[in-house]
């Protein structure tokens, strides 16, 4: 059962952790300390690498991007990458019914994860049916050293699905001296969380673990629009080892695990997901641009997942599919500064397999137990294989000391679909200390994933047409101004999307299917965001994006035209910090029937804090969603089905030990 609060206890909880605010030592939170450098100073030491592989000052990196440390994310109070991505000007994020958040690039929607690519370390992560990823708690940011978000078409570097940019994590470093650390955490909902981590010169060791009900409302509504009665209680756990045997060269070993329910189904059953992931990668890197670098990485995973349904009354099995597969890869890039220019060119080559996919249905919340039962296999053609070759080309010239031109090329090739070649060229001028100006013109695709090229069809004769790949091209322009207190950048945009892949009943209405629609998607729109530090104690960061997206019969549904986020934290206190921050939203309009789940417009509020209560000893909190605010988002299942709610408030407290290993 969930647990709910009651406001006299939100608030006396709230009183008690703002009352740890006030601990008998203080100390630094950080071993720098930045606090006599001006704003403008610090942005100059951010360096961005995602954009076209070489180390920049991220206000000169080609394209729009955003770049965010572990002292940011305490400073955004947030506790997944999940929430950290609400704060990025462009990207709008949507609850979908299997416990994760969409996120939608520039007005690419979609009911997965599929039209951006997440990388950890170099090693790509994508569940193989679906072609999607999470950014929720299988990802402790306690193991996170960097995000860095690139919006806007990169597959002239990253190949397919890099389409409406990429998310790329940096882990944890190696550190100079060993040492321990551990947190946990507890809060709303019945939630527990442990991690435990040794870190030395050559040797890394991380574990988490978190078991909960996910926080959503016990009177949330099926995506059918009836009442839903299943458990909410979800486990994560999380393992990583990395080691550094020579210099240059690492080896990691990644594994996950997580049991989560599906939230919004008919009350007939209870459904859930179960994953489990192996990830094993090394890398070497040698050299520098002056005299030639080598970047490669190698790596394999074994993905298991399975979906599953207990029918409420008897708990018996009700349906049961798996989505097994393994992917591999390997990449290798050269590096080479000549004269005024710095030339990269790889090679890369991406395995990806279907190992089990069938599936069995006992019973269907419309038609009760089903006798025969239904077998079958959720792929056309079970078992199959693709092989992606590919190889690009990337010239960064400095043109003069103020003005930069990248250019870049990338040839894909696959075993089941064609050949595709995309490029970039990006020009960044900047005529003194304050000013940025950018413009880049890209193009990127997207293939169909498993389930949109091969799925198999239940209850209909009908034969799907085949599915081609989604292409983008996209110009922006940027400015960015810089005082030595603040800075303001401003992007404008606009993309043409050929060839959507979009989902369609099929005639008899028993199923649904993919195709690609023969419109072309204009898609047009404005980023903004400035940065102030209107005080020595106070940091003030507000983010702007409007967006306009249309095809030959109108606008297109679920999006938001304008979206934006608040963020201020204030060092009220010698290394104590408390922070509020605001998500914003306007009304997003849907095709179903459904008065009471209007996405409309809202306002979420956040109140953290942190600070140390001794050298080894540090806290933080949090109330997310403070005022419990109710949102639906119209991310669920596209057309007639009900939306989906945002979870409700949660308060949660952190503590955190750290210190020189024995």
């Amino acid at each position: 059962m969930q647990y709910q609060t009651s406001p006299i206890s939100t608030l006396a909880l709230a009183g008690t952790l703002l009352a740890i605010s006030f601990p008998v030592v203080a100390t630094s939170v950080d071993s720098d300390d930045f606090s006599t450098m001006s704003l403008k100073e610090l942005v100059a030491m951010d360096v961005f690498k995602s954009a076209s592989l070489v180390p920049t000052q991220t206000s000169k990196a080609p394209g729009t991007l955003y770049t965010f440390s572990r002292n940011d994310f305490k400073r955004f109070g947030v506790r997944r990458l999940e929430d950290l991505m609400a704060f990025v000007p462009g990207l709008q994020l949507n609850q979908y019914r299997k416990r994760h958040r969409s996120v939608w690039s520039r007005g690419l929607l979609d009911r997965y994860n599929d039209k951006m690519v997440l990388m950890v370390d170099g090693v790509r992560m994508q569940h193989l049916y679906y072609g999607h990823f999470s950014l929720g708690d299988n990802l402790p940011l306690e193991y996170i050293e960097k995000v860095e978000v690139i919006l806007g078409p990169a597959s002239s570097l990253y190949g397919a699905n890099a389409f409406g940019g990429i998310i790329s994590i940096t882990t944890r470093d190696f550190a100079e001296q060993a040492n321990w650390e551990t947190t946990l955490e507890a809060g709303d909902n019945h939630r527990g969380k442990g991690t435990l981590f040794y870190n030395s010169p050559t040797f890394q060791a991380f574990g988490s673990y978190i078991d909960q009900d996910a926080p959503f409302r016990k009177d949330r509504k099926s995506f059918i629009g009836g009442d839903v009665l299943q458990p909410l209680d979800e486990d994560y756990t999380n393992l990583q080892l990395k080691a550094m045997p020579i210099e240059g060269l690492t080896l990691a070993l990644g594994y996950n695990s997580n049991e989560t329910p599906f939230l919004f189904i008919p009350p007939t059953q209870d459904a859930f997901v179960k994953e489990r992931n192996l990830t094993l990668s090394a890398s070497y890197n040698h050299g520098s641009l002056d005299t030639g670098r080598l970047e490669s990485t190698l790596y394999y995973r074994d993905n298991k997942a399975r979906e599953y349904e207990i029918e409420q009354n008897t708990r018996t099995l009700g349906y049961q599919e798996y989505q097994n597969a393994t992917m591999a890869g390997a990449s290798a890039t050269g590096l080479k500064r000549w004269q005024d220019h710095v030339f990269a060119a790889g090679v890369s080559w991406q395995y990806e397999e279907a190992e089990r996919t069938d599936f069995e249905r006992f019973f269907h919340y419309r038609d009760g137990f089903l006798n025969p039962t239904v077998k079958g296999n959720l792929l056309n053609t079970p078992g199959i294989a693709n092989n992606n070759f590919a190889m690009f080309l990337q010239d960064v010239w400095e043109i003069n000391p103020d003005l930069n031109l990248t250019l870049g090329g990338r040839y894909d090739y696959f075993d089941q679909f064609d050949g595709y070649f995309n490029y970039r060229a990006a020009l960044v001028h900047t005529p003194d200390a304050h000013q940025t100006w950018k413009a880049q013109y890209g193009t990127a695709i997207r293939t169909p994933t498993f389930r949109e090229n091969l799925k198999v069809l239940e209850g209909t004769t009908f034969q799907p047409p085949e599915v081609d790949a989604e292409e983008i091209h996209l110009l922006e322009l940027g400015y960015l101004y810089q005082w030595d207190e603040a800075n303001l950048s401003f992007t404008l945009f606009r993309s043409h999307l050929h060839d959507f892949i979009h989902e369609v009943p099929t005639p008899d209405d028993a199923d649904e299917y993919f195709a690609n629609s023969d419109d072309t998607y204009k898609i047009r729109g404005a980023d903004a965001l400035f940065n102030a530090r209107p005080a020595d104690d106070l940091n003030l960061r507000l983010g702007l994006s409007y967006l306009q997206a249309d095809t030959v019969d109108g606008e297109l549904p679920y999006l938001a035209t304008w979206s934006g986020s608040l963020k201020l934290d204030y060092n009220y206190r010698s290394d104590h910090t408390v922070g509020f921050s605001v998500v914003y939203n306007d009304a997003r309009p849907d095709s179903n029937s459904f008065d009471e789940d209007k996405a409309k417009t809202y306002f979420i509020a956040n109140l953290f804090g942190f600070g140390q209560i001794t050298p080894e000893i540090s806290y933080y909190f949090g109330i997310d969603n403070l005022f419990d605010e109710k949102v639906f988002d119209p991310a669920a299942d596209f057309g007639s089905q009900f939306n989906n709610e945002r979870s409700d408030r949660e308060i949660w407290l952190r503590i955190k030990w750290e210190s020189s290993a024995l």
